[in-house]
């Protein structure tokens, strides 16, 4: 096989519509495609293959496009040349170069498949990262339901112990006259005041830990915030800082964003 084999084949009879001057127009373009071609001009033979088989078309200008195509690394291009080539059915008692540009193809498009199902193996499409467990947005809600927990814990612990410390309250005083009380209840007044400082304390514990629910919602350990989380604009990470302090009927709670 040589470059100038496509170049015969337009000595055929030219087909219904096609004139004698577009037949000789095509064949000076597939010399000009030709020279290109042995010049390792792939890109620029393709073009004038490709005008010349619009000018006077011919299964071995198709096949020079393969070529062109294939050695310009445009694989699957190369692949769908090849199979119209040996898809293109043949005139009766066709050139010999007609014959050997579709046994050609044959040959090059098998070689071309192989390089394809190759490469597909090399390169397996790639998945996507699944979220990990208990991550939601971007970061773990679990620190905020611990948060939660401890809050309504605290809470609970601050209204029972505080209904105990009100019915102490309530009996003493029932034993009492006025404000004159027996010595043998000092021991229950101590008791009901100790309820009623662990009422404070707990209900102070609760609220410090649902507000801190409240922040590690908004801000989730190690993600963005709920509304990055809903498709807000991302802002520049910055540190989280929190801190609670806690005393009889009072909480201080503060936080850096």
């Amino acid at each position: 096989m040589t470059l100038l084999a496509a170049v015969p084949a337009l000595g055929a009879p030219p087909p219904d519509g096609a004139s004698a001057e577009a037949q000789q127009a095509a064949r000076t373009k597939a010399h000009e495609g030709l020279k290109l071609y042995g010049a390792d001009r792939w890109q620029e033979a393709f073009d004038v293959f490709q005008e010349a088989d619009r000018l006077f078309h011919a299964p071995t200008l198709v096949l020079y496009m393969a070529r062109c195509q294939r050695k310009l690394g445009r694989l699957e291009a190369a692949r769908d040349l090849y199979e119209q080539v040996l898809g293109e059915p043949l005139p009766e008692d066709p050139p010999t170069a007609f014959l050997e540009a579709r046994k050609d193809a044959e040959t090059e498009l098998a070689g071309v498949r192989a390089a394809l199902d190759a490469a597909a193996v090399k390169a397996p499409p790639r998945a996507e990262p699944a979220a990990p467990a208990g991550a939601e947005g971007g970061g773990s809600l679990v620190p905020a339901g611990v948060a939660f927990g401890l809050g309504a814990v605290g809470i609970g612990v601050g209204a029972v112990t505080g209904l105990m410390s009100l019915s102490q309250v309530s009996d003493i005083r029932s034993r009492c006259e006025g404000r004159r009380c027996p010595a043998e209840l000092q021991g229950d007044a101590d008791s009901a005041a100790t309820l009623g400082h662990v009422s404070t304390v707990s209900f102070v514990v609760g609220a410090a830990a649902a507000a801190a629910g409240v922040v590690l919602l908004v801000v989730r350990p190690g993600g963005g915030s709920a509304s990055e989380a809903a498709g807000a604009p991302p802002r520049a990470p910055r540190g989280v800082v929190w801190s609670a302090g806690v005393g009889l009927g009072r909480i201080e709670l503060q936080g850096k964003f």
